[in-house]
């Protein structure tokens, strides 16, 4: 089963409880509560209130749910998600009238956006870069941001030690082991599969320069265990030129 099938199967499966899910895990792994470290996300990317704004692996829609709550933005909010489970648990969540306010919301991969090229001011991504294929989806990243447009990503971060095949094996089935139990066969998959995509913060930041973002920054966050890997703060701007 290729591995965006696992994602797809192993979200479906944890959209009833997602959010319950990841405030536990964060709060186990680096002493962050879900709606913290997503306020430390919006917070990194400076929004300001025209901006139009895409969610990138956008879940249950916490994130533009965030936004609207703060009730100073007027701009575009976009959440783009591939599994529809989820997105229907976020559009149950943002479908408010008394909010006056409309989100987008896209079914679509994260590789292959829906969006014309220079579309959107900023854009945000929390705990989802592990399960893409990077490079591809920073490519699209960049052809949707306007220029001057701002990139924040958060997510886990590696160590390079766990290139090492036998370590990098070590990992994968400690993971796996770890998932199977707690949230069943194809989270378990998914994550384990994902350890490929999970980067330094000197890789990331040799990979966002070298794909033409400016003003790059990849800046560890706090974590209460010395046993997990760090969480990562990810920073970028579209050039507001470009040769």
């Amino acid at each position: 089963m290729p591995h965006q099938k696992v994602i797809v199967e192993a979200f479906t499966e944890m959209a009833p409880k997602y959010e319950q899910t990841v405030d536990s895990e964060l709060r186990r792994f680096w002493g962050w509560s879900y709606q913290s470290f997503i306020e430390n996300l919006i917070r990194a990317a400076d929004l300001r209130e025209e901006d139009a704004v895409l969610d990138v692996a956008t879940g249950t829609g916490v994130i533009p749910a965030k936004i609207l709550s703060l009730g100073k933005h007027t701009g575009r909010i976009v959440g783009l998600d591939i599994t529809l489970a989820m997105l229907e648990r976020a559009k149950t969540r943002l479908d408010d009238p008394a909010a006056g306010r409309q989100v987008d919301l896209s079914c679509a991969s994260a590789m292959a956006m829906p969006y014309r090229g220079e579309s959107f001011d900023v854009i945000l991504c929390a705990l989802a870069t592990h399960h893409l294929d990077v490079p591809t989806a920073l490519a699209e990243m960049k052809r949707i941001l306007k220029p001057g447009g701002r990139l924040a990503i958060a997510d886990v971060g590696g160590a390079r030690f766990w290139r090492f095949p036998p370590i990098s094996w070590l990992i994968r089935l400690l993971t796996f082991l770890y998932f199977l139990p707690k949230e069943g066969f194809a989270r378990a998959r998914s994550e384990a599969g994902a350890l490929s995509n999970v980067r330094t913060a000197e890789e990331w930041q040799g990979l966002l320069t070298n794909l033409g973002f400016t003003e790059v920054s990849a800046t560890k966050l706090s974590t209460q265990s010395i046993l997990s890997p760090s969480p990562l703060l990810l920073r970028g701007m579209r050039q507001s030129t470009e040769g």
